[in-house]
């Protein structure tokens, strides 16, 4: 079943058919990323992104001859570090019940919608236009945006850890 397919024959716009598809994907990935993932490793694959990303940054660019190689250096980044921290960060969301399961999956969201910010960023514009519309790209990629993105994980967490501790 196309979805964009779908949307047209009512007469919406293709760059809101991309947009409605991209935050359905996002909510289907962060799902799937919060219950596989769980609490204990949320808030720990969150720092190994902020690592990851700030160590692929300060490499220097004659390192990388194409953007898919620091693509790969970012992600086998994270992955690495999530492998093996297992004892470095031991922080997770606390709690239980219907409050706890909206924690994990606005935690998840927010990972999910900073990691493609950041892969979204690397990859070049002409090519990333080709899967979402110039409206996503701007809220995903823009310089404000990926500041954003970088801020609201960590304010999310001192939000639920401050409410928590009341």
């Amino acid at each position: 079943m196309d979805l964009g397919f779908l949307l047209s024959k009512i007469g919406v716009s293709q760059a809101l058919t991309q947009d409605i598809s991209l935050l359905l994907v996002i909510a289907l990935l962060s799902f799937v990323f919060g219950m596989f993932i769980g609490r204990y490793k949320l808030i720990t694959i969150l720092i190994n992104i902020y690592v990851a990303f700030a160590v692929t940054m300060v490499v220097p660019e004659r390192f990388f001859t194409d953007y898919v190689y620091k693509l790969i250096f970012f992600l086998a980044g994270v992955i690495i570090l999530t492998l093996i921290s297992k004892r470095l960060f031991e922080i997770y969301i606390s709690g239980s019940g219907s409050g706890f399961l909206w924690r994990v999956f606005v935690m998840s969201f927010l990972e999910i919608v900073f990691l493609i910010s950041i892969i979204v960023s690397i990859v070049p514009k002409k090519m990333v236009l080709t899967y979402i519309s110039p409206t996503a790209f701007q809220y995903l990629a823009s310089d404000n945006a990926r500041l954003a993105w970088m801020i609201i994980p960590l304010a999310f967490m001192f939000f639920i850890h401050k409410r928590l501790n009341r």
